[in-house]
């Protein structure tokens, strides 16, 4: 059966793009979830512990599990498929969330923080984005995950603000637990397996008796359709992640933006404060914010797929800069704006990142390659706020605005020597 005719495949098309909306529609309910306490998660830490050092263990907690299991599941799911690891990962995650709710200590929130924290995947979604789009489209379909995190943030962020000022600090984090079932229950009853060595398997089988009507079938033959030809087989096993020209740089890049999202994420709520903001107040300050962060984030996917990743990323780092440094010399009414700008530059690199670590690699190794990328992002955020948990006690909350600086600037510096140009290839290029 040649190509043209796989395309013509509607039905199979459909169900490919049913499992994508399942995967996005999924994600943007568990973001939903995951950002209704993220305002009262470091108050509520703070409470307990009494101690900027312990509250920044108690954020940076999730982020150590979490950079943990990338790599292990992404390998896994390159092995045995993607479906099974995110089922049980939503599970698990939505039963931590719970558990977090119910903590009455500071070692309690760590200890169910850390057990949440083993469910949240994110790897194992990327990859199977990368399955489902070629290489030219993954920009687009990393922007559209960054966009469906950011109407998640956007809802969650004030709302948890509305939920936690009238019914307490605690009531977000119940809230997420049943979002984020709910996100299990979407997943049991759309996702389909992507990985393309799988269904291929099922749809040889089926093709052997006559029958090319499993949903497995369907879909190999929808990922026949989208797939460039080294996606297909022609392109050599991967080899060494570490020995692939940009790759490791990117991830330290990718590393570095996420130290400084971790750094001011886990003590915003308590910079916000030191500024006269109440917890309504901060639920609304973060909507511009957000929409700020999270539309240059699709827009700069987008861009990647027709001018190349390393462009938009440059151009990020290089706004990113000057307003990390400005924070600290500017007057109090003046550094929310400052604050907002740093973060659009923050937001520019990180797409093209995502879409260039997987680039870079085969489909053999695309989960590992994404796990290994989300090892050191979420590592990264996870050591941002435990630094900046120690920096912050001893200088004070505008002190981590200066991490931030330093982390951004060697970032460009790596971006300019390291970073791979030109734009990605398209099928049968």
């Amino acid at each position: 059966m040649n190509r043209e005719s796989l395309q013509g495949r509607s039905p199979a098309e459909t169900r490919l793009k049913l499992v994508a909306f399942a995967l996005l529609l999924s994600e943007f309910v568990r973001s939903l979830g995951y950002n209704l306490y993220s305002i009262s998660l470091p108050i509520i830490a703070q409470q307990l512990a009494e101690s900027a050092i312990l509250t920044g263990i108690a954020v940076s907690i999730f982020g150590f599990v979490q950079s943990t299991a990338q790599i292990p599941l992404g390998r896994y799911s390159d092995k045995h498929g993607r479906k099974g690891i995110l089922l049980i990962s939503a599970l698990i995650y939505a039963s931590g969330a719970l558990l977090v709710g119910f903590a009455q200590d500071i070692f309690q929130f760590i200890l169910f923080r850390a057990i949440q924290a083993t469910g949240a995947v994110m790897s194992v979604l990327q990859a199977c984005l990368g399955d489902i789009f070629p290489r030219e489209r993954r920009g687009t379909a990393m922007a559209w995950f960054s966009i469906v995190y950011a109407i998640g943030t956007i809802v969650g962020l004030p709302l948890g603000g509305v939920v936690a000022g009238i019914f307490g600090l605690r009531m977000p984090f119940y809230l997420c637990a049943l979002l984020s079932f709910i996100s299990f229950i979407i997943l049991i009853l759309f996702l389909r397996e992507t990985l393309p060595s799988k269904v291929q398997v099922a749809a040889a089988s089926d093709t052997a008796t006559g029958l090319v009507t499993s949903v497995a079938a369907q879909t190999a033959y929808a990922l026949e359709g989208v797939c460039e030809p080294e996606e297909k087989g022609l392109k050599p096993k991967g080899e060494g992640l570490l020995k692939t020209r940009g790759f490791v740089q990117a991830c330290i890049i990718g590393m570095a933006l996420s130290s400084t999202i971790g750094s001011f994420f886990a003590f915003a709520p308590l910079f916000l404060e030191s500024l006269g903001y109440t917890v309504l107040d901060m639920g609304l300050i973060f909507i511009p914010g957000i929409a700020i962060f999270f539309g240059g984030s699709f827009f700069s996917g987008m861009a990647s797929d027709r001018i190349g990743r390393r462009i938009p990323v440059i151009t990020g780092l290089s706004i990113a800069v000057p307003f990390a440094f400005l924070v600290l010399f500017i007057s109090s009414s003046l550094r929310v704006p400052a604050v907002m700008l740093f973060l659009l530059g923050v937001a520019v690199c990180q797409p093209p990142l995502s879409a260039l670590v997987i680039d870079l690699v085969s489909k053999e190794v695309r989960g590992k390659a994404a796990g290994f990328y989300n090892t050191l992002t979420v590592f990264g955020t996870a050591i941002g706020a435990l630094i900046a948990g120690f920096i912050i006690q001893s200088y004070g909350l505008t002190s981590m605005f200066v991490l931030s600086g330093i982390l951004v600037t060697i970032s460009l510096i790596i971006g300019l020597i390291y970073l791979p140009k030109g734009k990605p290839r398209r099928e049968g290029v």
